[in-house]
């Protein structure tokens, strides 16, 4: 399929409407291997070169490949490690965004119900990720232990997804999906439930998550400095090499001059020599007659 068809297909595939389309949105909620949007069974994963492919995508690579527990990226073209698509973690940023578009057209179609009633829901809950009519949403910001959640409509989130990003959201646990996460274990890397810490984590290293977050914020903070040394040496010295190429490019082209001159001055000399010997020979052929 040539580039061309390939781009038509893809921005019909996710035209999501005239007042919220954008290229950089159909991009961001686009998997990079098979041109679909992500959803519950493509989840975009994060690959180690930072770039996203869905979890289908991801599976499908390490089958493929000759060298097994290695996932092509499309994008970079760089090989990552990993035995599945689990390995790799879930862009939750990108996964909300790919579920806002698709609620917003089951608004729009009328098929997407508020999770309290029956009506169509339009707006949905950034803190507790859940879709309400406008009744529910207005009993969801009076209630006491709500008030403080961030609602807004489907229209809202994708005209300005970077608020998505913004908002703080409740982490529940990768085990027991309604189980608040309470706990971050160091041992797994993982956020982890009650539940969780006194049975499979009771002999990891674990840590309330706040407690936990600080740690994690003040070893990143403690590394920062030695990290922006480092990148500033590796610019540097990219900086050297570039102007070091641009020196080899020179010499290299200034060489190639020089060898094209003396090539053709060899060339007029051996011109000059094969035409005094062709006079040599003639004047020989003609003494000898």
């Amino acid at each position: 399929m040539s580039k061309s068809k390939l781009r038509k297909k893809r921005s019909k595939a996710l035209y999501i409407d005239s007042e919220v389309s954008s290229d950089k949105l159909q991009d961001d909620i686009t998997c990079k291997g098979c041109f679909k949007e992500f959803e519950s069974n493509r989840v975009p994963k994060i690959l180690h070169c930072l770039h996203n492919l869905c979890s289908e995508c991801i599976n499908m690579s390490i089958e493929l490949n000759t060298d097994k527990n290695k996932v092509l990226c499309p994008t970079c073209k760089n090989h990552c490690v990993g035995k599945d698509a689990e390995t790799f973690r879930t862009h939750s940023y990108v996964q909300i965004l790919a579920d806002v578009a698709q609620c917003y057209r089951g608004q729009l179609s009328g098929n997407l119900k508020c999770i309290g009633c029956s009506n169509v829901a339009g707006l949905r809950c950034l803190t507790c990720n859940e879709n309400y009519c406008q009744e529910h949403t207005d009993f969801h910001v009076r209630s006491r232990a709500t008030s403080h959640h961030k609602v807004l409509s489907f229209k809202q989130i994708l005209n300005a997804p970077l608020l998505v990003s913004t908002i703080k959201r409740e982490e529940f646990c990768p085990t027991h999906k309604k189980k608040m996460a309470e706990f971050f274990c160091f041992t797994c890397k993982l956020a982890i439930c009650t539940v969780c810490a006194l049975s499979n984590h009771k002999n990891c290293v674990y840590e309330e998550l706040s407690i936990a977050v600080s740690a994690l914020k003040q070893k990143f903070d403690n590394v920062k400095p030695a990290f922006n040394r480092k990148a500033y040496h590796l610019k540097k010295q990219q900086a050297t090499l570039d102007t070091t190429m641009k020196q080899l490019e020179g010499d290299f082209g200034h060489s190639m001059a020089n060898v094209s001159d003396v090539t053709d001055r060899i060339m007029r000399q051996l011109r000059q020599r094969e035409s005094a010997m062709n006079l040599e020979v003639e004047d020989h052929m003609f003494v000898t007659r």
